[in-house]
């Protein structure tokens, strides 16, 4: 557990960086001992905007709730991954936990002032059932919602076969777009969290921004740092590697460090774009952030479901994912193969 003066230390070090706003998550952040004297720091040393990110379980005791708020707490953001007892229990493996959490979210929702939100994994046993989900969580009065993919890490990836979802199969697609639909609603803001864009296809304003990779890199600094420094295979690659948000970002790390450069990606040739920008080359003691910033500019590129019959697309590497939020996969258009 951290320490408080280690927490002190790194509130004042942002503090000096200019951040305004804090985020306490865990592990469960509320389970630590000097929560409440956390808060009441971040507020003292001002942070104009105190977050927590919880199971929701502590704030079913109306006392609990109360002091925090008091103490400068302004948005509690409650993990609830099922909207039943059987469902959300079963995934937290905790029994009561459902119980606990909703009677928390509703004391909650009802504190004039405070925002409330919900993160929902993605998974195999709540996305048949993720729309209904997310509208019995509004019918509570909830309004913004995070839809996280599984990170394979852990016990998510030794549950693997019971949990993880194929967004290549159609059925899970249409699943996961059913619910997304609810985001259209003037009244609910949705976002994502590490769902390739290509299953985002009509969606394409729920793309996580792209800038969110460099919180994925530096988060694994270190272990990208001993790659890069000894070409050491980071302990992680193998088989989770399908299943990870980062795939195509080490695939082409693997590919710089094997090369010494990387090109810029290509495209979209159907609108006369080429793409522009220079190559990245390698230096020993790189900075990973560098080449994160370069492949989000020049490497991070999709194709839309109609690019498959593009008479280019061997040569094209799709659009870059910036523009493809801006707009949208429809914006290409396949060249069609001529038949002589």
């Amino acid at each position: 557990m951290v320490s408080l003066s280690s927490v002190r230390r790194q509130l004042a070090q942002g503090r000096r960086e200019g951040l305004r706003r804090v985020v306490l998550s865990g592990g469960e952040a509320t389970l630590h001992p000097e929560y409440l004297k956390i808060i009441r720091l971040a507020r003292q040393l001002g942070y104009k905007h105190i977050q927590t990110i919880t199971n929701g379980r502590r704030f079913c005791y109306p006392a609990f709730l109360e002091d925090a708020v008091a103490a400068g707490l302004d948005e509690i953001t409650f993990s609830l991954h099922g909207h039943t007892p059987a469902l959300h229990d079963r995934l937290t493996r905790t029994p009561g936990a459902f119980l606990q959490a909703v009677a928390g979210l509703r004391a909650a929702v009802a504190m004039s002032g405070l925002i409330i939100s919900v993160d929902v994994v993605i998974n195999r046993l709540n996305l048949p059932v993720l729309r209904e989900l997310l509208e019995f969580y509004i019918g509570l009065g909830v309004r913004e919602f995070d839809l996280l993919a599984l990170v394979p890490f852990g016990d998510a990836w030794r549950r693997r076969r019971e949990l993880f979802c194929d967004f290549s199969r159609p059925q899970e697609l249409s699943q996961l777009h059913h619910a997304l639909e609810l985001g259209r609603r003037p009244d609910i803001h949705l976002w994502t969290n590490r769902l390739r864009p290509e299953y985002l296809e009509g969606f394409e304003s729920f793309i996580q921004p792209p800038e969110k990779i460099l919180d994925e890199v530096r988060g694994r600094r270190q272990m990208l740092a001993r790659w890069i420094g000894g070409g050491k295979t980071p302990s992680c690659a193998g088989e989770a590697c399908p299943q990870c948000f980062l795939r195509d970002f080490c695939q082409d790390l693997a590919r710089l460090l094997k090369a010494g450069c990387l090109p810029p990606r290509h495209g979209p040739l159907c609108s006369g774009s080429a793409g522009a920008g220079e190559p990245f080359r390698f230096r020993k003691k790189q900075d990973i952030v560098d080449f994160a910033e370069f492949y989000i500019l020049s490497r991070y590129f999709a194709k839309g479901s109609r690019c498959g019959r593009c008479s280019l697309g061997l040569r094209c590497d799709g659009m870059n994912v910036r523009d493809i939020r801006q707009k949208g996969f429809s914006s290409m258009t396949p060249v069609e193969q001529v038949h002589g």
